[in-house]
């Protein structure tokens, strides 16, 4: 229940952070007839402009860590500003690898790290179309499978994030659970790109585009 209400108040402040810093990319409803599959040049300058480079990953790391800094974990890192700046840097690390992981693997897979837009119009139709990809992808060919890489990426990064924390966390039980939590927040980021027209409406700014 713990972890549950974390997991809210998170996705509650990252959303909105996503929002303002005009993050959030969402592409026209998949197509299997128009498709067009990354090519690797087109991997690499997303990972500049989306993952790597973008205001995304500054809006990201700085919402975990002051979620961490909040709660106080870990508790080894007091609430200083020491404390901050050592959860800042590690929020950045884990994001880098995350979505470095993501990519790499997708392009290793043949697998479209993007998200496309439900071709539905319905609350519910779209909102458990964003859901559904948190665990789903298209293949190179068009075809929906399991996304491996992204899991791959939330639940490798979250291992490797709990190795430069305070010793007693192991990277297999602190990073499935972090893992667990990362997976909720990714759904919550699919809902805030499927709703992102609706969003840049409501908050008059330009967070994102159907291409």
């Amino acid at each position: 229940m713990t972890s549950c209400i974390r997991f809210v108040f998170l996705a509650l402040f990252l959303t909105p952070c996503l929002s303002f810093a005009q993050t959030l990319t969402v592409h026209a409803p998949f197509d299997p007839g128009h498709y067009l599959p990354l090519d690797g040049t087109e991997r690499w300058h997303r990972w500049l402009s989306e993952d790597g480079g973008s205001a995304s990953i500054h809006a990201q790391s700085f919402a975990s860590a002051a979620y961490l800094q909040a709660i106080g974990d870990p508790q080894a890192w007091n609430r200083s500003t020491g404390g901050f700046v050592r959860r800042l840097g590690s929020a950045y690390g884990a994001n880098l690898v995350q979505n470095t992981m993501h990519e790499s693997l997708s392009a290793v897979a043949g697998t479209d790290p993007r998200y496309f837009a439900s071709s539905s119009t319905g609350f519910f139709h779209r909102s458990g179309h964003a859901l559904g990809m948190t665990f789903l992808t298209y293949s190179h060919s068009g075809h929906l499978l399991l996304d491996v890489p992204q899991l791959a990426g939330i639940y490798g990064s979250s291992m490797v994030e709990s190795m430069w924390w305070p010793h007693h966390f192991t990277a297999l039980v602190q990073g499935v659970q972090t893992g667990h939590i990362q997976v909720g927040l990714t759904g919550a980021i699919h809902l805030a790109q499927e709703f992102s027209p609706e969003l840049k409406r409501a908050l008059h700014l330009k967070i994102g585009n159907r291409e």
